[in-house]
């Protein structure tokens, strides 16, 4: 199951079939998919290729996110779309920028 992140984007996996010598394997890959809005406002190129036909995702669980960082939900929403927000300034400006997300694939 992929999660939404509210105007970031999304986070899923997809399958991914490579050729391993004489053999098919099949595994899955990490992939993100920006947020509309971000895309939009900042003539960024949306690649739909490698969107996934059937996959739902599911909002950010802000409460296992806070329960996690030991905060209020509340301070792990605000700190979220801080960073989007600051994300979405740095892209305005023609920033290079780069978002790890730890554990993330």
């Amino acid at each position: 199951q992929g999660v939404r992140i509210p105007s970031l984007g999304y986070f899923d996996t997809v399958l991914q079939r490579i050729q391993v010598g004489d053999e098919a394997v099949t595994i899955q890959s990490p992939m993100f998919h920006l947020a509309m809005n971000l895309a939009v406002g900042h003539n960024l190129m949306d690649d739909k290729a490698y969107l996934p036909g059937n996959k739902e995702v599911e909002p950010l669980a802000y409460t296992k996110v806070a329960t996690a960082a030991s905060v209020s939900r509340l301070k792990a929403e605000s700190c979220i779309q801080g960073t989007v927000s600051l994300l979405s300034r740095c892209l305005g400006k023609g920033e290079n920028i780069a978002l790890v997300l730890r554990d993330v694939g």
